[in-house]
Parts: C-alpha cells; structure tokens; sequence
C-alpha cells in the first residue's frame, strides 16, 4: 500500500479520512474513527516514518506528504469526495489537500489545527523551542537506539499513582507524555510505546520539527476553497489569537471547553458529533440533487 500503513473500518460514501497529529500515528483516532465507521467508510494511516509505515529518506514537505496520500487512497479505490479530518500538523496537511485537490473533498473538519501564521515567520523563542525540541528529539533517537526509551516508556506506565516518579517529577515533558498516553485506550498503549521506541520515528519528529516553519509558509500560500465547509473544533487552552485565526477560516467554529491540544481524547463525541452532522448534511443535499435531477428527467 505504497508503503504507507492505512486501516480500513466500515462501509459507504461520503469516505472519512483521518490524518494525524505531528507525533502521532493512526492509533491516536481510536476513540472516533471506530464510532463514525458505525455509519460509512473511514480510513485512517500513517505518514512515512511514523506508526506501522516506512521510513522516508526524504525531505518532510507538504506537496510530499499529500502525494503519498493520495496515493495510498487510490490503490485503497477511496471514492471522491471524501470528507477530511485532521488534528494539529495534519490541519496543515489538510489545508494542503483542500487547496490543491478542492474536488476531491466534500468537507474538512480540523481538530485543533496548526496554523501558518503561528509557525511561518517563527520569533526568537520559537526557534529555540524548535532548536531545542529537535535536540532532544534526536537525542531521544540515540536512547532509544539502545533500548532506553523503551524501558523508559515501560517505566513511566507502570506507575499507578498521579503523583510524579522520582524522574518525571524534574521534566514537564515526561509529566505531559505520561498525561496524553494515559487519555489512549488502553488496548493500543502498548502499540504506541512501540512505536515510540524505535529510533526512526525520532528522526522522522525531529525532520517533520526541522521543516515546520516551511510547511506552514506553504499553506500560507494554500487558502480553502470558497464552498467547502470547514468545521474547526479548538481547544480551551488556545490563546485568543489562536482562537481568532480558528474562527477566520471556519464556516462552523466550536470551542471544546473540557479539552487541550488533543480534543480527539479528551472529548471524542465532540469529534464524533461534528463529523456525523456533516455527512448528514451531505446526505441531505445528495437526496435534493436526486430529486431535482428525477424532476428535470421528467420534464
């Protein structure tokens, strides 16, 4: 499948297909796309290098990624249009596609989108969190080459109570990494850490962090097509100008009150409602246009 793992749950049109947040890989639509597959097709994958999917030697670029989707949706015979999910980075993914592919979509829903104007002209402190995001990135890769991140993660999830191990209490990052990982279900935790342990899926996060500010310059450039519906779900975290750039370019704007950055897991029936009201609303038309079309054959 063009060496890219893609996971197939249910049947009919309009098609949902789930694209995945910077560090994350199809696992992470666990808890929605099981739910939407109850009423059509759903498809989510892995981007090379990540998940269950190859390890890409080239360079992390949108028009690359979005080839290597439409690629694996045409060997899978996905029909158009389809309707595309896309959380964090894959905002940027999908703001791409709609762009350069509009007919071959039928609605996008964005969950907590990244944004160009957050990361294409990246000030003094976000390079150094890019800098030092990729540093420790990489360095993780080294660890995890030898076996460390794995004992790590095993570590970190072995620990029943709330309160901080003796190592993550120094680092907000394992803390946080241990939070997320807790919100999975717990039946695919164990595929995730061993997705997290192998050295590749670092050197994919730390070239995907190198080319950020790239992508998201690209998609600048990339603006949605008029008629195609853009429902944007957002965190409660997000600033106000997060939220401002949001609404912007949403024709339905929701504000998930109870949610961070992963909205997908921390109010999954937010995700599942948006999606389901939107193939609702395509089934709705669709039954129009065949009644007008009966009507016009008639005359």
């Amino acid at each position: 499948m063009n060496g890219l793992h893609l996971l197939n749950l249910g049947t009919g049109v309009p098609a949902v297909v789930f694209e995945s947040g910077l560090a994350n890989s199809s696992l992470s639509w666990s808890l929605i796309q099981p739910q939407v597959a109850k009423f059509t097709a759903t498809y989510s994958y892995d981007r090379a290098g990540i998940g269950w999917s190859h390890v890409s030697h080239g360079q992390c670029a949108l028009d690359r990624i979005t080839a290597d989707l439409r690629a694996t949706l045409d060997r899978q015979k996905v029909v158009r249009p389809f309707i595309l999910v896309g959380h964090s980075f894959g905002g940027l993914v999908a703001r791409y596609y709609a762009h350069h592919f509009p007919e071959e979509l039928s609605a996008l829903v964005l969950v907590d989108p990244a944004t160009p104007e957050e990361w294409m002209n990246p000030d003094r402190q976000q390079r150094f969190r890019l800098r030092r995001a990729i540093f420790f990135t990489r360095a993780a890769g080294v660890l995890a080459s030898i076996g460390a991140v794995r004992v790590g993660l095993w570590l970190l999830m072995r620990r029943k109570r709330e309160t901080p191990g003796p190592v993550s209490r120094f680092s907000s990052t394992l803390r946080r990494i241990r939070f997320e990982l807790r919100k999975i279900p717990a039946g695919v935790r164990p595929q995730v850490c061993a997705h997290w342990s192998r050295p590749g899926f670092y050197w994919t996060m730390a070239a995907y962090l190198k080319a950020l500010p790239a992508c998201a310059a690209a998609c600048a450039g990339s603006p949605f097509p008029a008629q195609l519906p853009v429902i944007v779900l957002s965190g409660a975290h997000q600033p106000p100008e997060r939220l401002a750039e949001h609404a912007a370019i949403a024709t339905t704007h929701i504000i998930a009150k109870g949610s961070g950055h992963f909205i997908h897991l921390d109010e999954p029936e937010l995700v599942v409602d948006a999606i389901l009201q939107q193939l609702s609303i395509l089934a709705h038309l669709g039954s129009r246009q065949s009644i007008e079309i009966i009507k016009l054959d008639k005359k």
